[in-house]
């Protein structure tokens, strides 16, 4: 385990139930120096306490270590075009409260983030102990520089947002692409309990990938790593919000599929995203065949990429849930007739708050185990 990660896994680790130092190093392979090295340093920030020491057979008793959930939080908000999501996340993952503002993205965006956030560090019940802030932003990001380099969906093209932030914001700032946000959230609290290497397949208003390896979000030198959504079908094939042709995305997210219904005369007119699950649950002829084949060109592909990188695990998340048993049909079968070795598939429950959450895993790890 990387020694950056190792005091993020103690609390998160503490936070399914009390463990004493032993247990820890059993748990997550790591020597029994370096746990109680991390865990001191936990303690004399708070986030952790002793308890009662327990005797068990023989040698000295051992002291069991509990968390302390509300010692400290991080902020996490998720960026859509027409409104910012936010969590209030404790260190044991749970939500201390959750939030929805509207936002315009063309209107200072940088200064409509800075209040917000700004309102949740001034609110006496908690904002003191907010130590971090997490944003989880659709497009390419790069995450170590903290830039938007480009958000189709938001309008965005090389916009510093980070270091636009921090200079407004009294605690660190973290930005990433969202579905890379919630990848640090399935790395800490979901696919990451069992796994060390998996990928997490993202589908909804775009398609997105977080690829973990060895425990580590892979993001690659410039923060395109994931970007599922543009892997090439058919240079033939539908215009995507890239600027090319044919690319998955253009095959299978929420808004290609209301488009290509259209297209196909399976509606008289076009038809907006959200009437896409009340066309499917009504078997409007042609609909569900239409999103069976966008699975099995979902699935065709994600068996490539558990097949390039080995991995055994592959989490389904995003808005496209509602959609998912339309999708199911031709993806599944799709994965597991191209993997070469079997692979578990494990589709999580949604809302909007997901990647929320996930940019406030993100400042965890970055900000508070750290600190």
């Amino acid at each position: 385990m990387r020694e950056d990660l190792a005091r993020t896994e103690i609390l998160t680790t503490l936070g399914s139930g009390p463990l004493n130092r032993t247990q820890l190093a059993l748990r997550l392979g790591l020597g029994a120096a370096t746990v109680t090295e991390h865990t001191r340093r936990l303690i004399e920030l708070g986030y952790v306490r002793e308890l009662a020491p327990q005797a068990a057979g023989r040698g000295r008793p051992k002291v069991p270590l509990e968390l302390v959930p509300d010692a400290a939080y991080t902020l996490g908000l998720r960026v859509h075009h027409t409104h910012v999501v936010g969590v209030l996340m404790r260190l044991n993952g749970s939500e201390a409260r959750r939030f929805t503002v509207p936002f315009d993205p063309r209107a200072d965006p940088v200064g409509q983030l800075a209040a917000v956030c700004a309102r949740e560090l001034a609110d006496p019940a908690a904002g003191g102990r907010v130590r971090g802030i997490g944003l989880a932003v659709p497009g390419v990001i790069d995450q170590a520089r903290g830039i938007v380099r480009i958000s189709p969906h938001l309008g965005w093209s090389d916009l510093p947002l980070r270091p636009l932030l921090a200079e407004r914001l009294p605690v660190p700032v973290l930005i990433d692409n969202d579905t890379r946000a919630s990848t640090s959230a399935e790395l800490l609290f979901g696919a990451g309990c069992d796994h060390d290497d998996f990928l997490v397949l993202a589908v909804g208003g775009g398609i997105g990938m977080g690829i973990v390896l060895g425990r580590r979000i892979h993001r690659g030198p410039d923060g395109v790593a994931g970007e599922f959504g543009h892997v090439p079908i058919d240079p033939q094939g539908p215009p995507c919000v890239c600027g090319r042709h044919g690319c998955l995305e253009s095959y299978a997210a929420d808004y290609a599929l209301a488009a290509r219904a259209y297209e196909r005369g399976l509606t008289p007119a076009p038809v907006p995203v959200a009437e896409l699950p009340r066309l499917a649950a009504a078997d409007v002829p042609g609909v569900r065949d239409l999103m069976a084949e966008a699975g099995a060109a979902l699935g065709r592909a994600a068996a490539g990429v558990v097949n390039v990188l080995a991995v055994r695990a592959l989490a389904v998340i995003g808005e496209s849930h509602v959609l998912w048993p339309y999708l199911e049909p031709g993806f599944r079968p799709a994965v597991e007739s191209g993997v070469l070795s079997g692979v578990e598939i494990m589709v999580r429950p949604w809302d909007d708050s997901g990647h929320a959450r996930g940019a406030a895993t993100l400042a965890l790890s970055a900000t508070v185990a750290a600190r």
